[in-house]
């Protein structure tokens, strides 16, 4: 599990963040990620830091006032007028959408798809 000092010294941007607020999103990253370790085979503190680190930004955002969607939005319409953006394309509503938003919710992803790509063998 990443612990305060882990945390700053990975991401030296986010020494203003109090060791509390870092705790509220150290327990929602254990909710998203689980706490069983092993699970992410050696991954689980860089994919935790980067998930702590993506929530900070969000929250940041939210904070200053910004609470409009994480992703550009794709398309809009006014009675018969649609105008529609260049934008990447995700599935609107994953949770990768979610993550895209943020450079560390980016890793994050990285992260967990190296853990839990391909075939799994649970052994009793």
């Amino acid at each position: 599990m990443v612990t305060y000092e882990m945390f700053v010294a990975r991401f030296p941007e986010f020494t203003s963040t109090s060791q509390a607020r870092f705790s509220i999103f150290l327990g929602d990253s254990q909710i998203e990620m689980g706490t069983e370790e092993h699970r992410w085979s050696n991954v689980y503190d860089v994919a935790q830091a980067n998930l702590i680190a993506h929530f900070l930004v969000v929250a940041q955002g939210s904070a200053t006032g910004d609470t409009m969607a994480l992703m550009p939005i794709r398309s809009t319409d006014v009675d018969d007028v649609l105008v529609e953006y260049a934008v990447a394309t995700v599935a609107p509503g994953t949770a990768v959408d979610n993550f895209a938003a943020s450079i560390y919710g980016q890793q994050y992803v990285h992260w967990r798809n190296q853990a839990f790509a391909g075939a799994r063998t649970i052994c009793p």
